[in-house]
């Protein structure tokens, strides 16, 4: 079961975009412990340890890197989706034919 949330992906992104947990939280309008709960669970889940923190702010590990790039891809996707206004997207159709016996339907 994915326990990954959107909060935690945008939180993760804004601090990695900001390079820091204070101006992530400024930026979404909650609290810094709300931001780094959110980045500290999504670690948790993952494994990995996703920057390095230091006094200056946060810098991506080579983990928090990778994921850096996967995260904007999905969180676009959001986006496109709040923008479409959640209208369902077009059915895929393309290539569904040839995977239907239509000898075997009357």
């Amino acid at each position: 079961m994915l326990r990954i949330t959107f909060r935690q992906l945008e939180a993760f992104h804004w601090a990695a975009t900001l390079g820091s947990v204070n101006a992530a939280a400024r930026h979404l309008f909650v609290s810094q412990p709300a931001i780094t709960a959110r980045v500290r669970e999504l670690e948790g889940i993952l494994g990995h340890a996703l920057f390095a923190r230091s006094q200056q702010g946060v810098q991506l590990t080579a983990a928090g890197g990778e994921l850096f790039q996967r995260v904007q891809v999905l969180l676009q996707a959001g986006e496109d989706f709040e923008r479409r206004g959640g209208r369902p997207l077009p059915p895929l159709t393309a290539g569904l034919r040839d995977c239907v016996d239509e000898s075997q339907h009357l």
